[in-house]
């Protein structure tokens, strides 16, 4: 499951017994608590019988416990802690500890009891109280731990608490098929902890789990709709399993002639699953012709036909495609950048160079409306400029860590002219 060896040091500060000193008073030995936290009560004494022997005992076998939980050694921390537990039976923090312990050793049914005895000791451990919903989750008492964990990420007591309660919280509500509380938990997590990688993995598994449970329902309920098939059709897209998903999408139309988006993702995987002939390209281009046909307002299909035009050097057909897809959607990057680059071809430098600006502005980890703005910025003069826009394509160059992977259905990526 989701332990957390990072956050051991933030949770043994909360829960650990840093050191048990022993005082004389009156004729008998007591073990007290030395920590920071409020820890009243947290005393074990030794009556008349028992020997200096064991209050010895006791004082090594804590700072034992105390460095191997500081240092994370967590069997030798809990065979410590175990000794210490049948000396001092009674102190929580004792039992808390070695619960911490054993959790972090992989043990959540030792753990939990070792919990709830402290906390039956101390009902005010409040991170015990944490624990023994991480290790319910663990061992699949879902509701219990739910029921703990639930109010807890709410308001945790730290950050780094709070995302090892929101992944326990997740994992519970997930496998209670509780698929709405799962995705807002989720949410949550990736609103607290936008970039954490453990974070995305599991919250992206949650919407794929719900995502697999609707397509289920929806092929046992309509195994022979147009929905169907377009599903399988893009998944078939995203696998590169271009042959297929036309054929999906030619099934979605048989049934749905006028499906919005399907003539347009119809037009992708022709380009994508053929060679660049005279006539892949026409199939493309009809499609995505009667995409318009069907949705005027469709940038995709402006943008595809846009760039089918200007490869071919239809500039004045181009720009106008190109046009249409920016009015339609100003955000759209890729069909900034194509009307930038026709733009120049057309020997528009100075409105060229106003869409690329903006097309940087929009996506400034995209290398190409660089190399373009460069290529404008020499032909207005501007050395300068044109120096300044190469090293930001270097410096992009130097830095990028991963391609990018279009998405299925995305529109064709701007390229660098070779």
């Amino acid at each position: 499951m989701i332990r957390e060896f990072s956050l051991a040091a933030r949770i043994v500060s909360i829960l650990v017994l840093p050191a048990i000193a022993l005082s004389q008073t009156q004729g008998r030995s007591t073990v007290q608590n030395r920590s920071d936290l409020d820890t009243t009560g947290a005393t074990a004494s030794f009556g008349p019988k028992q020997s200096a022997n064991s209050a010895s005992d006791t004082e090594r076998l804590s700072a034992e416990s105390k460095g191997a939980l500081e240092s994370h050694r967590w069997p030798e921390a809990a065979a410590a802690l175990e000794k210490l537990a049948k000396l001092n039976p009674k102190v929580a923090e004792v039992h808390a500890n070695l619960g911490l312990a054993y959790y972090f050793e992989g043990r959540p049914s030792q753990a939990l009891a070792s919990f709830e005895r402290a906390l039956k000791l101390k009902p005010g451990i409040s991170q015990a109280e944490v624990m023994v919903g991480i290790c319910e989750a663990e061992l699949g008492r879902n509701k219990e731990a739910i029921a703990l964990l639930a109010p807890a990420f709410r308001k945790p007591s730290d950050p780094e608490i709070g995302r090892l309660i929101g992944l326990h919280l997740l994992h519970s509500y997930t496998h209670l098929k509780q698929s709405d509380k799962a995705i807002t938990t989720g949410e949550e997590l990736l609103k607290r902890y936008p970039d954490d990688p453990e974070i995305l993995f599991h919250v992206s598994r949650a919407y794929a789990d719900r995502s697999y449970e609707l397509m289920s329902t929806l092929m046992h309920s309509a195994p022979d709709s147009a929905w169907v098939y377009y599903a399988n059709a893009q998944v078939q897209e995203s696998l590169a399993r271009f042959d297929i998903a036309r054929h999906e999408y030619e099934n979605v139309l048989k049934r749905q002639p006028a499906m919005p988006g399907v003539h347009y993702r119809l037009g992708r995987v022709i380009l994508l699953g053929s060679p660049r002939t005279p006539e892949s390209i026409e199939e493309a281009t009809r499609a995505f012709e009667q995409e318009l046909a069907n949705d005027p307002h469709n940038a995709d299909a402006e943008y595809e036909l846009g760039e089918i035009n200007r490869e071919q050097g239809n500039y004045n057909l181009a720009l106008d495609h190109f046009s249409r897809a920016v009015a339609e959607q100003p955000d759209f990057v890729e069909a900034r950048i194509g009307l930038g680059r026709t733009l120049l071809k057309e020997g528009q430098t100075a409105e060229a160079v106003r869409h690329l600006k903006e097309a940087v502005r929009l996506d400034a980890e995209n290398k190409v409306p660089h190399v373009l703005l460069a290529n404008a910025y020499r032909a207005l003069g501007d050395p300068v400029a044109a120096r300044a826009e190469m090293d930001a394509y270097q410096k992009l160059n130097q830095t990028e860590t991963f391609k990018r992977v279009p998405a299925a259905g995305a529109p064709t990526v701007q390229q660098i002219d070779p």
